[in-house]
């Protein structure tokens, strides 16, 4: 009993931990062997649900905040965890090292995540003894908060595991049915994506522009680089639909505008050789005092090959402003590249998605009722102005769409990875636990 209450409870209260463990040491050398034995079986025996009595399965259902998509991911996870490690014991695997680099984080929140439900189990069990249940309650009740916070980390761990890699992306927004006040909606999406890469620290280049009227754009590009660009722009692509009434009319219009994701590939390198560059520097325009206005420091760039030119006039240096050219530049050729390597189903689906029928939208914005509701995930928030202008209010929809998709690809990879098991004869255990 002494043994127990020492090795398998994990109390706060160190005068009983000191005392249990004075008593334990004292009848150490009278203690048989198949203690030994208890010690290695006990958590064993917790952990592996198939073998549990229905108290410990009923106590584990009411705690136990995985999903069985969530619970079949990592214990896939944890297992090639496992299996990497061994490896690197036995040789150097750069395949191992980037995959345990990348899940070190997951495998131990998930590791104290299952320890905790493990000591809410133990616990429960010393409820019917009088003078362990106020001790006993008082540790369910810190632990189940443990629990929780173990859950967010291990949540927002399998976000980021799940994401595809890469940061730098290229955004092009498209005015496409409804004319004038398409425009203008490809106009306040571009200016509310501009805001919600500033808020990630992200930056933010210009690359093409066509505006339309004062207020308005045909089709811009943009190419953003930083901290999880992709991550947080990737739900953006697809037809964005809105519902308002134009500033030149009293009646309700249907526009559309199309956000086009591309990631940046790290495999493309683009070679520009200074002989085919023509640069040319004038005074910059717009406000800047007279510094700007004095100097030629606007850079002004032609790719000569491809008839590209670009310019620059954001610094007040000229050779600052000819390297954000050179940068743009590249951008530029290398999206030109991306668009030669599309095979021809890439190119069909692209060109239907070109067309921005109202039908096809992802997404509806709509101003009577103030909803915003995303058709693919079956998500709504309320306040369009707040959502336009505030960023906070832009990640409110991202975390809510984030984690329907989060669990519509966590079944399909259990959905993988049960038939998977189901053809080898193995996973068993992980299988009944979920």
């Amino acid at each position: 009993q002494h043994y127990y209450i020492t090795n398998n409870l994990r109390y706060n209260d160190t005068m009983i931990r000191r005392c249990c463990c004075s008593l334990y040491n004292t009848s150490y050398n009278l203690l048989p062997n198949p203690l030994a034995k208890h010690q290695n079986s006990t958590k064993h025996h917790l952990r592996n649900i198939s073998q549990s009595s229905h108290s410990q399965i009923d106590i584990i259902e009411k705690f136990d905040k995985l999903s069985s998509q969530q619970r079949l991911y990592l214990e896939t996870i944890k297992k090639d965890y496992d299996d990497a490690s061994l490896i690197r014991l036995v040789k150097h695997s750069q395949a191992s090292e980037r995959f345990l680099g990348k899940f070190s984080t997951l495998y131990s929140a998930y590791k104290e995540y299952c320890d905790t439900l493990d000591t809410i189990v133990e616990c429960h069990e010393l409820l019917n003894e009088p003078e362990m249940e106020e001790i006993a309650r008082t540790d369910i009740v810190s632990m189940d908060s443990v629990l929780q916070s173990s859950y967010n980390d291990i949540e927002a761990e399998i976000m980021e595991s799940l994401q595809p890699s890469g940061d730098d992306i290229f955004l092009e927004i498209r005015m496409a049915a409804g004319g004038i006040e398409s425009s203008v909606f490809a106009n306040d999406l571009f200016t509310m994506y501009e805001n919600i890469a500033a808020s990630r620290g992200c930056n933010w280049s210009v690359l093409e522009e066509d505006a339309r009227g004062e207020i308005g754009i045909a089709r811009v590009v943009v190419s953003i680089s930083g901290p999880d660009a992709l991550g947080v722009f990737q739900f953006e692509a697809g037809v964005h639909r809105v519902q308002r009434v134009p500033l030149n009319d009293t009646r309700v219009h249907t526009s559309t505008a199309i956000v086009i994701v591309t990631k940046k590939p790290h495999d493309i390198k683009i070679k520009i050789d200074e002989e085919d560059l023509e640069c040319t520097y004038m005074r910059a325009s717009g406000p800047g005092g007279q510094f700007v206005q004095r100097t030629n420091s606007k850079c002004r760039m032609v790719h000569k090959p491809s008839g590209i030119t670009v310019t620059n006039q954001t610094s007040r240096l000229a050779q600052d402003n000819k390297k954000e050219c050179l940068k743009k530049l590249s951008d530029i050729l290398l999206r030109e590249e991306i668009e030669a390597n599309l095979s021809a189903t890439e190119k069909t689906k692209k060109s239907q998605a070109m067309q921005g029928d109202r039908s096809d939208k992802i997404r509806t914005y709509n101003y009577k009722s103030g909803v915003i509701t995303d058709h693919r995930y079956k998500v709504e928030v309320t306040g369009i102005s707040d959502y336009l202008a505030d960023p906070e209010y832009f990640m409110e929809l991202h975390r809510k769409v984030s984690g329907v998709w989060q669990l519509q690809k966590l079944a399909e990879i259990a959905e993988g990875l049960g038939e998977d098991q189901s053809s080898k004869g193995i996973g068993q255990s992980s299988r009944n636990r979920s």
